[in-house]
């Protein structure tokens, strides 16, 4: 198949380029420095659109910057958006939504993604891809377009950009850091708030699903359905570093954000997830090899 993929000089991006070729799939990468080359592209020439494009970032920026966060992540998906429907009909997309769309106090289940208000401290980035739902099923309903909405929790794994500061790959940081004479892990909130882990391969293997099954929902949770404290993360972690869990101190005072972000299983089911402990080692070992390289 010929497939165009956004956004795929990114984390998600990357490992999927070279899954898609692997398997001899005619690839056109699309990044921010060419994106809008697609519109050079012959109509009614590529098979699958993988729309992964987005600007966002941990740490801070969704509350610092609210205003380039909009304008960014309306451009980038209006104008795919513009593109696939008239250039690309009769392709099929796949693209990711965000479980900061899910409102606070609902069942996250895929029939209520749409409910209430999107997380609080989340509001842009969160009605931004729920503005793309919207405008996926509006192509659907005018032009009977197909696609995939995958709303994924936290990824993580190997070959991510170190600076990257989503909860999983700061624990990480803060551990080994300490565990090598640096400073002491203070971490946010009490340790008591859950969130869920999807391992990079497993969302390769999901996403690479949708493509080779057309029966595939609309809209689904890319999720195990298994939460952990903050605790146990960082107790798996410093089990595997060999750092003293009993050193963590905790800041009651920081953001922490919703206590959890439990996301519901519904049709993933009988998918076999990496283990906690798997995709930790394999994330750990990949921070250690590029921090003592970069020293």
């Amino acid at each position: 198949m010929r497939i165009l993929v956004t956004g795929a000089s990114g984390f998600v991006g990357k490992p999927l380029v070279k899954k898609l070729k692997s398997e001899n799939h005619d690839v056109i990468e699309i990044t921010s420095s060419n994106f809008t080359s697609m519109w050079e592209l012959e109509r009614n020439s590529i098979d699958v659109v993988i729309h992964l494009a987005v600007k966002t970032a941990a740490g801070g920026y969704c509350q610092e910057h609210p205003g380039e966060q909009w304008i960014v992540n309306s451009s980038i998906n209006a104008d795919m958006l513009a593109y696939w429907a008239q250039y690309q009909q009769r392709a099929h997309m796949v693209t990711f939504g965000s479980s900061c769309g899910y409102n606070k106090d609902v069942i996250k289940t895929e029939e209520n993604y749409l409910k209430g208000e999107v997380e609080e401290g989340y509001e842009v980035y969160g009605n931004a891809k729920r503005n793309l739902l919207v405008g996926l099923k509006a192509l659907k309903k005018e032009y009977l377009m197909s696609s995939n909405y995958l709303i994924p929790s936290v990824l993580y794994g190997p070959n991510y950009n170190l600076d990257d500061k989503h909860f999983i790959f700061d624990l990480i940081r803060k551990i080994h850091t300490a565990k090598n004479g640096g400073e002491r892990v203070v971490l946010w909130g009490d340790g008591t708030q859950t969130r869920e882990l999807i391992y990079i391969d497993d969302a390769i293997n999901i996403i690479m699903s949708c493509i080779n099954n057309p029966d595939a929902p609309d809209i689904f949770n890319l999720s195990s359905g298994n939460e952990y404290t903050l605790n146990h993360y960082a107790q798996t972690i410093c089990d595997i570093i060999g750092y003293d869990y009993n050193k963590i101190e905790w800041d009651t005072n920081a953001f922490v954000g919703a206590p959890n972000k439990k996301l519901i299983n519904t049709h993933l089911k009988d998918y076999k997830f990496t283990t906690l402990e798997n995709g930790l080692k394999n994330t750990i070992k990949y921070y250690e090899s590029r921090s003592s390289s970069s020293k």
